[in-house]
């Protein structure tokens, strides 16, 4: 099969086929040698397009963002436009946790980024909450949904629960009582997401 034309190159069949090496290879795989390889082309092609893993990361991003939806944040009900968008949010990267591992570190440079927070910001601002403490409610969103996609809390304990039981009675008791244990993190973010909109705005 013959090598591809750089001309065929573009910024979002580069972001996709990065993302694809973060899906079915892992954080390590992604390298300028292997991007190019997976492309058809040779490495100094790709610097034509991006000038370091960097910017590829933050294509990346860009595909990663465009999948969240940002629509459900024009619901007049601002505790069902929000819930709605920290579900898609989380979605979004729980599809791509190689990526994710990368991401986490980055600067929010990205214009899919930065769009997604004002979006969000403005929701909350629209919603009566103070500027302030809508930064810091869209944070503790944050936290929850990335959070709960990077390190899911039942992935932890790989061990069937009765070899917990020797040591760590209350833990092994926990586990065997779930009745489903893949359902936990799932129902851990509805609740902390449901607790963390039960406020109202301030009046």
């Amino acid at each position: 099969m013959g090598r591809r034309s750089d001309l065929a190159l573009t910024r979002d069949g580069i972001a996709r086929t990065a993302l694809a090496i973060l899906d079915e290879e892992g954080a390590a795989a992604l390298t300028v040698r292997r991007l190019a390889a997976r492309l058809g082309v040779q490495s100094p092609s790709l610097y034509n397009h991006l000038r370091s893993k960097d910017e590829i990361l933050h294509v990346v991003i860009e595909l990663i963002d465009g999948e969240i939806d940002r629509d459900c944040l024009d619901d007049p009900d601002w505790r069902r436009g929000i819930t709605a968008f920290a579900h898609s949010y989380r979605r979004a990267f729980q599809a791509h946790p190689a990526a994710l591992s990368l991401i986490a570190r980055q600067a929010v440079e990205t214009e899919q980024a930065l769009r997604v927070y004002d979006a969000a910001l403005a929701a909350l601002l629209r919603a009566g909450w103070p500027p302030e403490r809508a930064l810091q409610l869209l944070a503790s969103i944050e936290y929850l949904a990335l959070g709960s996609a990077l390190v899911p809390f039942t992935g932890g304990f790989t061990r069937p629960p009765a070899e917990y039981a020797g040591r760590y009675p209350s833990l092994a008791l926990a586990l065997g009582r779930a009745s489903d244990l893949a359902a936990v993190d799932d129902v851990g973010f509805e609740r902390g997401l449901a607790a963390l909109l039960r406020e109202d705005p301030p009046g």
